[in-house]
Protein backbone atom coordinates (compact mmCIF):
# COMPACT_ATOMS: atom_id res chain seq x y z
CA UNK A 1 0.00 0.00 0.00
CA UNK A 2 1.13 3.70 -1.07
CA UNK A 3 4.15 2.45 -1.99
CA UNK A 4 6.93 4.85 -3.46
CA UNK A 5 9.64 4.28 -5.86
CA UNK A 6 12.25 7.33 -7.89
CA UNK A 7 10.98 8.28 -11.07
CA UNK A 8 13.99 8.94 -13.02
CA UNK A 9 11.95 11.25 -15.66
CA UNK A 10 11.18 13.78 -12.53
CA UNK A 11 13.68 12.99 -10.45
CA UNK A 12 11.13 12.49 -7.65
CA UNK A 13 8.57 9.90 -6.25
CA UNK A 14 5.94 8.30 -7.68
CA UNK A 15 3.20 5.87 -6.05
CA UNK A 16 3.13 2.83 -7.72
CA UNK A 17 0.33 -0.13 -7.63
CA UNK A 18 -2.80 -0.41 -4.81
CA UNK A 19 -3.10 3.20 -2.60
CA UNK A 20 -5.27 5.44 -1.09
CA UNK A 21 -6.14 9.11 0.41
CA UNK A 22 -3.17 8.90 2.78
CA UNK A 23 -0.53 8.28 0.19
CA UNK A 24 -1.51 11.20 -1.94
CA UNK A 25 -1.65 13.51 1.29
CA UNK A 26 2.24 12.33 1.82
CA UNK A 27 4.81 14.46 0.40
CA UNK A 28 5.71 15.38 -2.49
CA UNK A 29 1.79 14.66 -3.91
CA UNK A 30 0.20 16.59 -1.08
CA UNK A 31 1.22 19.49 -2.56
CA UNK A 32 -1.17 19.71 -5.33
CA UNK A 33 -3.30 17.40 -4.00
CA UNK A 34 -4.25 19.32 -1.29
CA UNK A 35 -4.65 22.59 -3.63
CA UNK A 36 -6.63 20.94 -6.00
CA UNK A 37 -9.29 19.57 -3.74
CA UNK A 38 -9.92 22.68 -1.55
CA UNK A 39 -10.36 24.55 -5.28
CA UNK A 40 -12.80 22.90 -6.46
CA UNK A 41 -16.54 23.78 -6.70
CA UNK A 42 -18.99 20.94 -7.24
CA UNK A 43 -22.15 20.91 -9.26
CA UNK A 44 -24.70 20.27 -6.60
CA UNK A 45 -27.21 19.11 -8.58
CA UNK A 46 -24.98 16.09 -10.07
CA UNK A 47 -23.54 15.39 -6.45
CA UNK A 48 -27.07 14.62 -5.47
CA UNK A 49 -27.40 12.02 -8.62
CA UNK A 50 -24.25 10.25 -7.60
CA UNK A 51 -25.40 10.81 -3.54
CA UNK A 52 -28.95 8.89 -4.12
CA UNK A 53 -26.62 5.34 -5.81
CA UNK A 54 -23.35 5.90 -4.10
CA UNK A 55 -24.12 2.61 -2.12
CA UNK A 56 -24.96 1.01 -4.99
CA UNK A 57 -22.07 1.43 -6.68
CA UNK A 58 -17.95 0.52 -6.41
CA UNK A 59 -15.00 2.43 -7.71
CA UNK A 60 -11.92 1.67 -9.81
CA UNK A 61 -9.01 4.45 -9.93
CA UNK A 62 -6.39 3.95 -12.18
CA UNK A 63 -3.91 7.17 -11.38
CA UNK A 64 -0.13 7.91 -11.84
CA UNK A 65 1.43 10.62 -9.58
CA UNK A 66 3.96 11.91 -12.39
CA UNK A 67 0.53 12.91 -14.56
CA UNK A 68 -0.52 16.39 -14.70
CA UNK A 69 -4.09 14.87 -15.56
CA UNK A 70 -3.60 12.62 -12.42
CA UNK A 71 -2.63 15.65 -10.24
CA UNK A 72 -5.79 18.16 -11.53
CA UNK A 73 -8.50 15.02 -11.41
CA UNK A 74 -7.98 12.68 -8.50
CA UNK A 75 -7.90 14.91 -6.03
CA UNK A 76 -11.50 16.43 -7.70
CA UNK A 77 -12.48 13.12 -7.54
CA UNK A 78 -12.10 12.61 -3.92
CA UNK A 79 -13.88 15.70 -3.16
CA UNK A 80 -17.24 14.22 -5.37
CA UNK A 81 -16.23 11.28 -2.89
CA UNK A 82 -16.75 13.19 0.42
CA UNK A 83 -19.73 15.23 -0.86
CA UNK A 84 -21.69 12.49 -1.70
CA UNK A 85 -20.40 10.33 1.70
CA UNK A 86 -18.67 7.55 -0.33
CA UNK A 87 -17.33 4.62 1.57
CA UNK A 88 -13.96 4.14 0.70
CA UNK A 89 -13.85 0.98 0.80
CA UNK A 90 -15.45 0.29 -2.16
CA UNK A 91 -12.89 2.34 -3.88
CA UNK A 92 -9.67 1.26 -5.37
CA UNK A 93 -7.19 3.42 -6.21
CA UNK A 94 -4.44 2.18 -8.50
CA UNK A 95 -0.99 4.20 -9.24
CA UNK A 96 0.47 3.25 -12.30
CA UNK A 97 4.09 3.66 -13.63
CA UNK A 98 4.78 5.57 -16.86
CA UNK A 99 4.57 2.62 -19.10
CA UNK A 100 0.47 2.37 -17.50
CA UNK A 101 1.64 -0.74 -15.44
CA UNK A 102 1.19 -1.65 -11.95
CA UNK A 103 3.56 -3.52 -10.24
CA UNK A 104 0.63 -6.51 -9.34
CA UNK A 105 -0.86 -5.85 -12.73
CA UNK A 106 -4.70 -4.80 -11.44
CA UNK A 107 -4.90 -2.91 -14.92
CA UNK A 108 -5.01 -6.23 -16.58
CA UNK A 109 -7.69 -7.22 -19.02
CA UNK A 110 -9.32 -3.38 -18.23
CA UNK A 111 -7.77 -1.68 -21.72
CA UNK A 112 -6.38 0.81 -19.30
CA UNK A 113 -4.33 3.17 -21.72
CA UNK A 114 -4.60 6.70 -20.55
CA UNK A 115 -4.68 7.95 -16.54
CA UNK A 116 -6.52 8.88 -15.05
CA UNK A 117 -8.96 6.51 -15.60
CA UNK A 118 -12.85 6.14 -13.26
CA UNK A 119 -14.51 3.04 -13.98
CA UNK A 120 -17.97 2.71 -12.04
CA UNK A 121 -19.51 -0.57 -11.11
CA UNK A 122 -23.25 -1.13 -10.00
CA UNK A 123 -23.58 -4.69 -8.41
CA UNK A 124 -20.53 -5.26 -9.55
CA UNK A 125 -20.89 -4.55 -12.80
CA UNK A 126 -18.64 -1.97 -15.16
CA UNK A 127 -21.83 0.63 -16.34
CA UNK A 128 -19.11 3.32 -17.70
CA UNK A 129 -15.69 5.23 -17.14
CA UNK A 130 -14.18 8.54 -17.54
CA UNK A 131 -10.91 8.02 -18.96
CA UNK A 132 -8.37 11.28 -18.92
CA UNK A 133 -10.47 14.39 -18.37
CA UNK A 134 -14.27 14.52 -18.23
CA UNK A 135 -16.67 15.96 -20.91
CA UNK A 136 -18.62 18.09 -19.01
CA UNK A 137 -17.40 18.06 -15.66
CA UNK A 138 -16.18 15.22 -13.58
CA UNK A 139 -19.46 14.51 -11.33
CA UNK A 140 -21.59 15.76 -14.36
CA UNK A 141 -20.07 13.12 -16.34
CA UNK A 142 -20.53 10.54 -13.13
CA UNK A 143 -24.13 11.65 -12.95
CA UNK A 144 -25.09 10.45 -16.19
CA UNK A 145 -23.26 7.27 -16.59
CA UNK A 146 -25.16 6.00 -13.26
CA UNK A 147 -28.15 7.77 -14.55
CA UNK A 148 -27.91 5.03 -18.08
CA UNK A 149 -27.52 8.02 -20.22
CA UNK A 150 -25.65 7.60 -23.43
CA UNK A 151 -22.01 8.90 -22.49
CA UNK A 152 -18.71 8.47 -24.33
CA UNK A 153 -15.62 9.09 -22.79
CA UNK A 154 -12.33 10.65 -24.23
CA UNK A 155 -10.66 7.62 -26.18
CA UNK A 156 -13.11 5.49 -26.04
CA UNK A 157 -12.03 4.69 -29.71
CA UNK A 158 -8.33 3.83 -28.33
CA UNK A 159 -7.01 0.50 -30.21
CA UNK A 160 -9.89 0.18 -31.89
CA UNK A 161 -9.86 -2.06 -35.36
Amino acid sequence: MNQAVYDKQSKTKMLVGLSNRGGLQQDPFSVWFNKEYGAYALNKEAVQVIKNDSENLSIMLFMGTWCGDSRREVPRIYRILDAVDFDESRLTLINMDREKNSPNGEETGLNIHHVPTLILYKNSSEIGRVIESPIQSLEEDMAAIINGERYTPNYSDFGAN
